[in-house]
């Protein structure tokens, strides 16, 4: 496993953690399986996404397509795509929510089926494809991994394979991608054994000691205990004090008040010199081409918004502990690095401050980004992620890229892009070169505005390297700026973000009182203003689905739980069910007079 691992010169938290000292084995036990298990803090977070954002909402999947040339055994295919299945729980894995929390149910290994389906030509490839990975995930009920198997010609097939994130990372694409070669050889050359684990061991895979249930178990029982996150939350306590809750970027066209999944992605390549440079750059400064890169970016920035106070995610694999290492699941942490510049400060301070940062950051990357947010009581917003609209991502490209015994595998790039966040900036660094690419929301960015954007970081990473001793003013005046463009909201021009401006006490009506009803149940708090706001009242994720759930009780039509945080003020949502109840009576009159007209 040591060749998988990241290579400490580019990731920070590697480098970290090479000094820390070796983590003791065996930490994570395995969990009661008589009791039920909770999900972990990403699986809640990514489960909330989806919540709030709507079936229709693709950034949570990951489809991943393979084009498959040569003799390929469909059977044998199938057999080690169950047995996958079979050895990691979490894919097999659904979701149910009680009195407020959120559960794993772990069902039994099926057999696992594969049937090619024909398609004439590339256009009806392309049209499959794309309906394929469009379907929506239902987490209580389906699989978490789907398995298409597209024919083109007898030797030219396509295997699309699509997980849901609240069950995968890039990590656990490499684990699929090695554990898929292993047992499809095995299976080829052992076509008459059929039992997982027989097969498990003939592919010489590694024996999983824990399942990603016990991990979340393990985790939730850390929470509980008060003393062990309590030195973390501290540390971000202090660190985000007074820190902006949105970083501002220009934006090309005013923030819808519900955030949107359509994206687009732009590349480009850190010449050979600068990355050269970038190292010398960082080994001067004591630090790593990490750290030099990302306190440019966050630089560029700050220069761009005028936002001289900012706060960006940076996501770390958080497979720490040796337990993790071979299972497929979602563990993804992210770390809010606050960076705050002032006009007279040099790049090389701003680069060692960033640096300290980092590392006061990785040193708490046990500490859960969801429980962080619950524990610090952030605002939530149907417009955008609490406290980051802006992630870092630092990863080698995969080193162990699918190879099936016979074939020649090509992936395929995905059609079309969801994303999560208003911005994330990917680097990867691959055998001689850094490649960077900007993944961005598609409804606030023209893809003109990010590749001036990228050009702009590659002149300030060129002038940083030659001129470190200059000012960051300095330095991104240089550089140059894509032309801001400034547009507001009613809701930002508030001040706040989803904050509304009071409105006057009248009568309440019928759907605004049940809603006050259901909250102060909820909730278990005092009488209710119309001005009042669920979640600065005790709110919470999960009290959100159970008050959805409740309303759609007592209405009789479906309210989804993204409702209640697009309209998190009492008055709006009242307003907004309003709404709702006429139009489902609209529905059902031209339903009925319809049937009349027929039955005449």
């Amino acid at each position: 496993m040591a060749d998988q691992q990241p290579d400490p010169a580019t990731d920070l938290l590697q480098a970290w953690l090479a000094q820390a000292g070796e983590i003791p084995a065996d930490a994570v036990p395995r969990a009661n399986r008589d009791r039920p298990l909770p999900a972990s803090h990403a699986q809640q977070g990514m489960w909330l996404a989806q919540q709030v954002a709507g079936d229709d909402d693709r950034s949570l999947t990951a489809p991943h397509a393979y084009r498959l040339n040569g003799w390929l055994d469909v059977d044998a295919l199938a057999t080690a795509l169950g047995v996958i299945v079979a050895r990691h729980e979490v894919l097999r894995t659904g979701f149910t929510v009680r009195q407020d929390e959120l559960f794993q149910v772990v069902a039994d290994p099926m057999p696992f089926r594969l049937i090619p389906e024909e398609v004439a030509d590339r256009r009806g490839l392309e049209s499959a494809i794309r309906a394929f990975t469009r379907l929506p995930f239902d987490l209580e009920h389906d699989p978490l991994l789907r398995v298409r198997l597209y024919r083109l010609a007898p030797q030219e097939h396509v295997l699309v394979a699509v997980f849901h994130h609240i069950a995968n990372d890039g990590w656990s694409m490499d684990v699929f991608h090695r554990e898929l070669t292993a047992l499809y050889g095995a299976v080829i050359s052992h076509s008459s054994v059929t039992d997982p684990e027989i097969l498990a061991g003939i592919a010489e895979l590694p024996e999983l000691s824990v399942q990603y249930p016990d991990f979340a178990v393990w985790q939730r029982s850390l929470a509980d205990d008060e003393a062990v996150h309590e030195p973390a939350l501290a540390h971000w306590r202090e660190v985000l004090a007074g820190a902006p809750d949105l970083l501002r970027l220009p934006t090309d066209r005013p923030r819808p008040t519900t955030r949107s999944s359509t994206g687009d992605r732009i590349e480009f390549a850190l010449p050979s010199a600068v990355s050269a440079a970038v190292s010398d750059l960082a080994t001067a400064g004591g630090t790593t081409p990490f750290v030099v890169q990302f306190a440019a970016f966050q630089a560029l920035l700050a220069a761009w918004s005028g936002q001289h106070d900012l706060v960006t995610g940076v996501t770390t694999a958080n497979r720490s502990l040796p337990e993790t290492e071979e299972l497929i699941g979602f563990f993804v942490n992210v770390l809010p690095i606050r960076g705050v510049l002032t006009p007279d400060q040099t790049f090389d301070g701003f680069l060692a401050r960033t640096g300290q940062s980092l590392i006061d950051a990785y040193k708490q990357d046990e500490l859960p980004f969801e429980l962080l947010l619950e524990r610090l009581e952030l605002p939530r917003s149907a417009g955008h992620n609490p406290l980051v609209q802006v992630t870092v991502a630092s990863h080698q490209e995969l080193t162990a890229p699918l190879a099936l015994t016979g074939l020649k595998v090509e992936h395929l790039p995905p059609q079309g892009l969801d994303v999560q966040e208003d911005l994330t900036f990917y680097l990867t660094t691959g055998s001689q070169d850094v490649l960077g690419h900007f993944a961005f929301r598609a409804d606030l960015f023209d893809r003109g505005t990010m590749e001036e954007l990228s050009q702009a970081y590659l002149r300030l990473l060129e002038l940083v390297v030659g001129n470190s001793e200059l000012t960051v003013a300095q330095l991104t005046e240089r550089a140059g700026l894509p032309e801001r463009k400034r547009f507001g909201g009613a809701a930002q021009q508030a001040g706040h973000d989803g904050e509304a401006t009071p409105s006057p006490e009248r009568p309440r009506g019928v759907v605004e009182e049940l809603v006050a009803s259901v909250w102060g149940e909820a909730l278990n708090c005092g009488p209710l203003t119309r001005d009042a706001n669920f979640f600065n009242v005790g709110g919470t994720s999960l009290a959100a689905s159970r008050v959805a759930n409740r309303l759609s009780d007592e209405l009789g039509i479906r309210i989804p739980v993204r409702a209640v945080f697009q309209n998190s003020g009492l008055a709006p949502l009242a307003a907004h069910l309003t709404r709702l109840i006429r139009e489902a009576a609209g529905s059902h009159s031209a339903v009925t007079g319809a049937g009349r007209e027929g039955h005449a």
